[in-house]
């Protein structure tokens, strides 16, 4: 071991010569170091190339993320835009449907007992009013198959707060409030109210878990909402519902809690799209 110590204590006390050869120059010029400097040095450049490494990776991740969310929000956006303008369309349409169902009733009960008062009924009327009904009914049946499916749309996408407070953290880049990590990425909003708060569901949908969860989310309910859209409500102190159970929208789901990772009472909500985080301001308005 004495050896070993002798070896390496010579090694590195012992002076470097360095040759430095101008190109313009035909003098050249030493320079003695000790070989500890030298290895200092290389450790140094090396721990500083990770170290960049590491940063580059990390910013190409957020960079990449970030365009990623920036694109479904834009996409979420224009989908929510489409959402109001259909929802207005459809509120334009139900007295239509309404009136052509009057119609159609009026227009059967003329095909059966004669459209004319005082005289016979056209001879048309056997041959074409049949025809104009089945293709009245084709319209009113289509016109109300597009109208559920559009309120069972606007049902399944979440709208509002799921509990009512004041948001502590926004979604996106943070400081960790838990890790004192710098540049986490925050996936959804903190709200903070005091504990027990009642949380509700943001919209209609099915329970997928409901239960303690790693990762520092606690006490944690995720609904799947269909078109794509999920919805997660963390660090709850009791649940009051469970994996499987059908929800509607602002029914409550469980209680405001700080179980997991989190530094006082407060529900973590985060809106996923195809399984990734989006923003969920422009959801809560």
């Amino acid at each position: 071991m004495r050896r070993i110590l002798h070896t390496l204590r010579t090694v590195t006390v012992r002076p470097v010569t360095l040759l430095v050869l101008p190109a313009d120059s035909a003098r050249t010029f030493r320079l003695r170091l000790p070989a500890a400097i030298l290895v200092l040095l290389a450790v140094v450049w090396v721990a500083s190339v990770t170290a960049a490494a590491l940063l580059a990776g990390r910013h190409l991740h957020y960079e990449a993320m970030r365009l990623l969310n920036a694109h479904l929000a834009e996409q979420t956006q224009r989908y929510a835009d489409e959402v109001a303008k259909a929802e207005a369309l459809a509120g334009r349409l139900k007295p239509l449907e309404e009136e052509l169902r009057r119609r159609l009733a009026r227009t059967r009960r003329e095909a059966v007992q004669g459209a004319g008062e005082g005289g016979p009924a056209p001879s048309f009327l056997s041959e074409e009013i049949p025809g104009r009904v089945a293709s009245l009914e084709r319209v009113g049946e289509e016109l109300f198959r597009n109208y559920q499916g559009l309120t069972s749309m606007i049902a399944s996408t979440p709208s509002g707060w799921p509990v009512r407070g004041w948001i502590t953290s926004e979604y996106g880049e943070r400081i960790s409030p838990y890790t004192g990590e710098v540049g986490s990425v925050h996936q959804g909003v903190d709200i903070a109210n005091k504990l027990g708060s009642p949380i509700v569901a943001a919209a209609d949908g099915m329970v997928l878990y409901a239960a303690w969860t790693p990762g520092g989310y606690g006490k944690m309910v995720e609904i799947a909402h269909g078109y794509g859209y999920s919805t997660r409500y963390g660090h709850c102190s009791r649940l009051r519902v469970t994996a499987g159970q059908r929800v509607r929208r602002g029914e409550v789901i469980a209680y405001l809690g700080a179980t997991g990772n989190a530094t006082g009472p407060h529900v973590h909500y985060e809106i996923r799209l195809y399984g990734v985080p989006v923003a969920p301001r422009p959801f809560m308005r």
